[in-house]
């Protein structure tokens, strides 16, 4: 086995450590304050103060290189981006501002690799050469945004994208990569030495009814003879969006304080941000090859109404009662007296079994077809339409079509042949429509540092994130989840000196400590009946028969829905970590090659997790039925709770050799080894996780190969890498933790970027990504395929040979699924949704006069909306302009976005569920209005 399942030596090594180092905390402010004494030199920042200039004058100052920014966030020490041996994509303010970045999509106008799939239309976390990847505010880790809550990049002052595995101060983290988010508020350490108050209000409106304003001030203060300064930051908006019916309003809160020498020699940092987003996530459904080709759309309501109360919703008992299953005899005398619910067998769910051909699985797209329809269809329109000339056509097709394990398709599955057929869409109507999408977030930090000698310093920070959740979809699903987060860490960073080491070796140490405590709980019902909706009937609006209640609406399984998940967990994650900075051959002039530098990382973390599965609704055992004399009968099914704890460790560590050539060349190779948490996309470790003979803490490894290059004195930045990164701890494919959001695949490619600023007016940018990857195992998976895959047949009118009702519209009225046989898994080993090919570039200039354009485009190939290949989503080219002013403290600048109007397409965050992409947004303009003070 990869480890012990109760390594106790090692649970109570790092507790004794974790304890030891952070009781010793108090002590550690009074040994610093006498150690430096009265002959301490001031703080750098102070330097700036007496000479009066301020912030402004840094921002408006000549570029930095490409290259020459500072990264401390990538890796825990001090370097430039040259000299950091791994791929990071910096942004700041300045491009943050110009190129329009708000979402997460915005992101892969700037960032090469970070193009993310939709959840509901919705993007909350990045992924990172293809896989989901961490969130970090200040270098502290965020809950997982999942998409629930819409990141608002527009809030942050820079942005750091740093791939692979994190630092060993930073504890396990996923294998793509990591973001980290520095705020507006983080201009607080500049804000305390202005000598009056500064900031700026702006004002954004556009296509799609955009509406935001946002407003920032900042000030310095005295207290108790101590220098400090705030920052406040606010931001509104109450928009539309692309997606017709779906909104957008989001207020965010941003604030923070420093303080200089508030405990001895350490400076205070203290703040938080809260946010309120408000949305409703989107789809468009029943997608088809023909709906991305040509617009085509199968229309449709559906046929058997279930809003038997009508009380304006479809409830759990009225989908039984509406849309009976097959029954099967439970006493024995031959007579089917209950009904055959199971997993596979609901009123609006059915298996279905994967068809042989000459033996063999067929292949998809290939299944047998069968003439006629569904034998409850039959008898429907016998007895409620037979006068309707479609429905007589539809009879005439006799009793027919594929059917299901079950042997009985249930009446509600089908779609009305009054209202189907092919119909012209409207790209903008909403599909799988989420009514309420509410969430709240808070974070909380509070920081000590002591930065006065770049020899020796000390950051000892505390960090509190929140996420309540609130999702109403009606479709049935409805969730309410609470995620709660906070950490204590303690970084140190040692030079040792000079006079100590011979004259070829410098090294600089890191120490990192770390405690880390996440719980999580989440309540939802049922499942999404998401083709059930005809986006094109009435405008896309619901009708009492496409909607469903929800637990978040009513529990009750006489009326309602009730609750089927119920779980929470609790986890903690406690580690040391050790960094070596080590410079070889720096001052030896008689080598021709100097300037190497290894820098070494090593890490132990451990981990205490509970999980429990309470006792919930068993939708897969309850039934409701009329029986021969026409009274109610009923059986409410539970599930028995299941819980699990276990303690768990691993270690982690990283390797990375640099070399400074001539011709300002700097070759680096990379190997780290990184212990991943195994947790849900909800930050939420499952029980059948914990119960895992692997553990709930997994493996990943990173090798990369790259090349950093600044050119014409540092104005012309070059990175180049090719990489490759996997998990190493699954060892089957029925491995219960592949179902964590933790990337199970393989994944290597070449990535690039370029970036020269010539001159202070212009610059250019541009990055190639070329990547690959593939699932590690060809584990079973079940899968959902439309009617037409399935192998129904077009019903067609004989006259005009129209088709007047599409295969895909016997199944649209609820959800069918198939389990995939290995042998044709084993086909399509690609993940889908991420395109192998991505190219950017954006240019930019400014006049003397203040008038500034940029001009930027991105390609991304095309995909394949689902791992079957059966839609694939094509290539598209997105360009972008923007046109600025500056005159004097007002700035005024319009953007366009997709200028082309190019129609193109996402996948979702799921390789099984084909017929849902997100429609991305067309041809819009906005325009800004900011003024500083």
């Amino acid at each position: 086995m990869r480890r012990r399942s109760k390594p106790r030596g090692s649970e109570r090594l790092l507790h004794v450590a974790t304890f030891g180092l952070f009781s010793s905390y108090a002590a550690l402010a009074p040994a610093l304050a006498l150690a430096q004494g009265a002959s301490a030199p001031p703080p750098a920042a102070a330097t700036v103060a007496d000479s009066g200039e301020i912030s402004e004058v840094i921002v408006k100052g000549e570029k930095l290189a490409p290259l020459d920014i500072s990264s401390g966030s990538s890796l825990g020490f001090d370097k430039s981006l040259l000299e950091t041996p791994r791929t990071v994509s910096f942004v700041d303010s300045e491009q943050i501002s110009l190129l329009g970045i708000s979402s997460v999509d915005d992101l892969t106008r700037a960032v090469p690799g970070t193009f993310t799939t939709t959840r509901y239309g919705l993007q909350g976390g990045i992924n990172v050469r293809g896989v989901p990847a961490d969130m970090y505010f200040r270098g502290m880790k965020r809950i997982n945004m999942q998409g629930h809550a819409r990141t608002n990049l527009a809030a942050m002052d820079s942005l750091e994208v740093i791939k692979g595995p994190p630092s060993p101060i930073y504890g396990m983290g996923k294998i793509g990569g990591y973001t980290n988010m520095t705020p507006k508020s983080g201009r607080a350490v500049n804000g305390g030495y202005l000598d009056k108050p500064s900031g700026f209000m702006q004002a954004i409106g556009g296509d799609y009814d955009r509406a935001e304003m946002s407003a920032g001030v900042g000030g310095g203060f005295d207290i108790f003879d101590r220098k400090g300064g705030y920052y406040v930051y606010g931001l509104m908006e109450n928009s539309n969006s692309y997606v017709k019916q779906v909104g957008v309003k989001q207020k965010i809160l941003q604030g923070s304080m420093s303080v200089d020498d508030a405990l001895g020699p350490f400076r205070l940092e203290t703040g938080g941000q809260w946010q309120n987003s408000i949305t409703s996530g989107a789809y468009m459904n029943r997608a088809t090859q023909a709906l991305v080709d040509r617009g085509q759309y199968v229309g449709g309501m559906p046929l058997a109404q279930l809003d038997l109360n009508q009380d304006g919703a479809i409830g759990f008992r009225e989908t039984h009662l509406g849309s009976p299953i097959t029954w099967k005899d439970t006493d024995g005398d031959g007579v089917a007296d209950t009904p055959a619910v199971s997993s596979g067998n609901r009123p609006l769910y059915q298996n279905y079994e994967w068809p042989t051909c000459d033996g063999a699985p067929c292949a998809v797209g290939h299944f047998p077809t069968v003439a006629g329809i569904p034998q409850t269809m039959y008898d429907y329109l016998s007895a409620n339409s037979a006068d309707d000339p479609i429905s007589q056509l539809m009879l005439a097709q006799g009793v027919g079509g594929p059917l299901p394990v079950s042997g009985q398709l249930p009446v509600g599955m089908v779609l009305d042949p009054g209202t189907s057929g092919y119909k012209d869409l409207d790209y903008r109507r909403n599909g799988s429509y989420e009514r309420v999408q509410d969430a709240k977030l808070g974070m909380l930090y509070f920081d000590l540092v002591y930065d006065r000698d770049p020899d020796f310093t000390v950051k000892a920070q505390f960090f509190k994130d929140y996420l309540n959740s609130f999702k109403n979809s009606q479709l049935p699903y409805g969730e309410k989840q609470d995620i709660h987060l906070w950490e204590e860490k303690i970084t140190a960073t040692y030079r040792i000196p000079d006079d100590k080491l011979p004259n070829w070796l410098r090294v600089n140490s890191l120490a990192s400590i770390n405690y880390r405590e996440t719980r999580g709980e989440i309540r939802s019902s049922g499942g999404d009946y998401d083709w059930r909706q005809d986006v094109m009937y009435k405008d896309g609006t619901y009708t009492p028969n496409t909607l469903f209640w929800n637990q978040l609406d009513d529990q009750s399984s006489a009326t309602g829905a009730p609750v089927t998940t119920n779980r929470d967990s609790k986890f903690s994650e406690m580690g040391v970590g050790f960094m070596f900075d080590i410079d070889l051959f720096q001052d030896d002039s008689n080598l021709i090659f100097k300037g190497t530098n290894l820098l070494l990382g090593w890490r132990v973390d451990g981990s205490q997790a509970k999980g429990n599965d309470y006792s919930r609704f068993n939708e897969n055992g309850s039934y409701a039925y009329y029986d021969d004399e026409g009274n109610l009968q009923t059986k409410d099914a539970t599930l028995a709770p299941a819980h699990a704890q276990r303690w768990d460790d691993g270690t982690s560590w990283s390797a990375s050799l640099s070399q400074q050539l001539p011709w300002g060349l700097r070759p680096y190779i990379t190997f780290a080894k990184s212990s991943v948490t195994l947790d849900a996309s909800n930050n939420i470790i499952q029980v059948s996780t914990l119960k895992s003979p692997g553990g709930h803490i997994g493996e990943a490894e990173l090798r990369e190969q790259g090349l950093k290059a600044d050119f014409f004195g540092g104005k012309l930045g070059i990175t180049v890498a090719h990489y490759k990164q996997t998990r190493t701890d699954v060892s089957s494919a029925t491995d219960p933790t592949l179902s964590a959001e933790v990337s199970s695949t393989e994944t290597k490619g070449w990535e690039g970027e370029v970036k020269w600023n010539p001159t202070r007016k212009a610059f250019i940018s541009a990055y190639a990504v070329y990547q690959q990857q593939r699932y590690l195992f060809n584990s079973a998976t079940t899968y959902q395929l439309d009617g037409r895959y399935l192998g129904f047949q077009d019903v067609v009118d004989p006259s005009t040979g129209a088709v007047v009702y599409p295969a895909e519209a016997f199944t649209y009225g609820g959800r069918t699924q198939v389990t995939v046989p290995t042998a044709i898994l084993s086909q399509y080993m690609k993940p889908n949704g991420i395109p192998e090919h991505q190219y950017g570039v954006n240019a930019g200039y400014t006049f003397d006069s203040g008038i500034g354009f940029l001009l930027g485009g991105t390609y991304w190939s095309e995909v394949y909306a689902d791992r079957l290949e059966t839609i694939k989503l094509p290539s598209a080219t997105v360009m972008n302009l923007a046109f600025t002013y500056d005159r004097a403290d007002w700035h005024f600048k319009v953007n366009g976005y997709n200028v082309t109007d190019e129609r193109y397409f996402r996948a979702r965050n799921s390789a099984t569920t084909p017929g849902l992409i997100s429609v991305m947004p067309g041809a819009r303009w906005e325009a800004t209005v900011k003024l500083d003070f």
